[in-house]
């Protein structure tokens, strides 16, 4: 009988003993100031892997498609200021292009449903389209989708005067090393390039 008391006293020191460990170790992180610790930032690319990344972006999407297109500029967008007061190594870098083909309005949905199917070839995720009110052909129709890294990518098709549709295309990613040089005015190029079957 004594023997078990003796067993049972020392599991209960025991057991105070853990939990006074386990208070001593939760106070001391509810007081450590994580605000003078930031969490790192992890950069996923540098401006020249982003460069690639948009190119072979743009073949995946519009690669099939035989359109003429240039590159029409880029913006970097360096991150705020961190919690430590020291500034980030990170930029939001997005890189625009547009279809230098004329493309008649008739071919909207044929545009669209073929860069849809595009991205499900290549297992982007589509992003789920989003009601708005929009003035039939002047407003422009936006396609979205994230790549299986996570880069964001989307399609416009905005509709002209002239019934032709201007075809913009924008990369972007939060996760680029910041290289303010890296960017490029955005420029408004309108399409100048007829073609047999996307002009008519």
């Amino acid at each position: 009988m004594k023997a078990a008391l003796v067993a049972v006293a020392g599991l209960a020191v025991a057991f105070g003993v853990m939990v006074v460990l386990v208070l001593v170790e939760w106070w001391s992180l509810a007081s450590e100031d994580h605000s003078s610790k930031p969490a790192p930032e992890v950069v996923r690319y540098t401006p020249e892997q982003f460069e690639e990344l948009g190119e072979r972006t743009v073949q995946e999407t519009l690669g099939g498609l035989g359109l003429v297109l240039s590159d029409s500029g880029c913006t970097v967008e360096r991150h705020g200021q961190r919690s430590d007061g020291t500034a980030s190594m990170l930029a939001t870098f997005e890189r625009r292009f547009t279809a230098r083909t004329r493309i008649g309005a008739s071919h909207r949905q044929e545009i669209e449903d073929r860069v849809q199917a595009a991205w499900r070839q290549h297992n982007y995720w589509l992003e789920p389209l989003v009601w708005t009110p929009k003035v039939p052909g002047q407003d422009p129709d936006i396609l979205s989708a994230d790549t299986s890294e996570g880069t964001g990518v989307r399609v416009a098709l905005s509709p002209e005067a002239d019934g032709t549709l201007t075809l913009t295309m924008s990369v972007s990613d939060t996760h680029v090393a910041y290289a303010p040089e890296y960017a490029r005015p955005l420029s408004p190029l309108r399409p100048d390039t007829e073609d047999a079957y996307w002009s008519h």
